[in-house]
């Protein structure tokens, strides 16, 4: 008989239990991002809330006031709580339908008020013809200070983006890249205008991927549409600085550098242009993945929110387009990550040829040129399609006219 004394019959079982029990590192991540979710969503909350105060009420407005019979309803003395019949769940429903409905209705009068979206667009206008003015002007007499007209311009139209993409669930396409390009660009121009590597970075970003935004994303000089004006300005107006600061620099940028360091600021090399400068496009994809698909995913699919994947792949009228087919013939899972994918390699292609402008005036000036030239051509066949339609409508209510009239003639 040995003496070796055998292990209970259920340890084995029980230690398999043990680890089956056990999370995974999937189930891990996926707590503490419901976790922190969890936490987020009242500052988010409270945050909506400020915004929705200062875009709902006019500008310069006073504080709340409150009525006397609410203000003397807080000072009369507590009452005991009596315990309401509790509404059917038809009547709860009923109340909620007439709720929505008569929000729908204040918010739809508030937006399709002919009068207000005539002076919204006359405003528009006129900012847009003046814009054009003044930028061929302000390039044209002092290319050196453009920027600080281009700032002025970003902060103004970014707010009032902001404001109205906010009523409209958009604001979180203003985390997109060309946004966070714009600020690492005014970091440069503002902040550190004498580094050589800032200032072939912020060249290829305003002159490769900003720049070709433009095409990629047929954007159109329309006066009277401040949304598309704006589209265009923040890709526009980056491709016009990078060609001041090239060609046109301030005095006081190289006030002070010596022969080399003046030859080394103005000169640049392949990787420089096309690979240093993709650094900032992954890092872009890597927090807006996380912060977009992963944090706040919940939070913008619960209501409804919109950000640049649903607006170029998963809304009803972009399906068609060879960007979302392409896009939705991956898995589901994967589809934002090809997304991604794909603006990151276009971004870098767009990277390429930037040595190219950056060491030949006459090219840079040409690619500058043609791209404005773009940005007309989309916006004279917007105006015409538009015009064509309205024309064509009016000759077949003026056609319906002549018809009715000729037939009570006959009658």
């Amino acid at each position: 008989m040995s003496d070796r004394t055998e292990p209970p019959a259920s340890t084995a079982p029980a230690g398999r239990a043990l680890l089956r029990r056990q999370s995974t590192l999937r189930e891990r991540l996926e707590c503490s991002v419901d976790e922190m979710h969890r936490r987020l969503e009242p500052v988010l909350h409270a945050a909506d809330s400020v915004v929705d105060e200062l875009s709902g009420r006019p500008w310069g407005a006073g504080p709340v006031v409150v009525s006397h019979a609410t203000a003397a309803g807080l000072h009369t003395a507590p009452v005991a709580p009596q315990v309401p019949p509790s509404p059917s769940r038809a009547t709860v429903t009923a109340a909620a339908k007439e709720k929505q409905e008569a929000s729908l209705a204040h918010v739809g009068g508030s937006l399709i008020d002919p009068r207000r979206i005539m002076l919204q667009d006359k405003l528009a206008f006129v900012f847009g013809v003046v814009n054009v003015f003044l930028t061929a002007f302000w390039v044209g007499r002092w290319p050196q200070t453009y920027h600080y007209f281009w700032l002025v311009k970003d902060i103004t139209l970014f707010s009032l983006r902001f404001l109205v993409y906010k009523q409209q669930g958009m604001h979180y396409m203003m985390l997109e890249y060309c946004y966070a390009a714009n600020m690492v660009a005014f970091w440069y121009l503002f902040r550190n205008p004498q580094s050589a590597v800032l200032r072939r970075f912020s060249f290829a970003i305003m002159s490769g991927p900003l720049m070709w935004s433009i095409v990629a994303m047929r954007n159109s000089l329309v006066f009277h549409s401040g949304d598309k004006i704006t589209t265009l300005m923040m890709h526009a107006s980056p491709a016009l600085s990078a060609w001041c600061m090239r060609w046109y620099p301030r005095h006081e940028w190289t006030e002070g550098m010596s022969p080399e360091q003046l030859a080394e600021w103005n000169s640049a090399s392949w990787p420089e242009m096309a690979l240093l400068p993709a650094v900032l496009n992954l890092a872009w994809v890597s927090i807006y993945y996380l912060v977009i698909f992963v944090l706040l995913n919940k939070r913008i699919q619960r209501r409804g929110y919109q950000n640049m994947f649903t607006a170029m792949v998963t809304r009803p009228s972009a399906r068609k387009s060879a960007l979302a087919k392409l896009v939705l013939s991956a898995p589901p899972r994967v589809q934002p990550l090809f997304y991604l994918f794909i603006h990151t390699f276009a971004s870098w292609l767009s990277l390429l040829p930037t040595k190219l402008w950056f060491d030949h005036f006459w090219a840079h000036t040409a690619i500058v040129i043609f791209v404005i030239l773009v940005a007309t051509w989309n916006g004279a066949s917007y105006y015409f399609r538009v015009f064509a339609k309205q024309l064509m409508k009016e000759q077949a209510e003026r056609q319906a006219a002549t018809s009715a009239g000729a037939e009570r003639k006959a009658a």
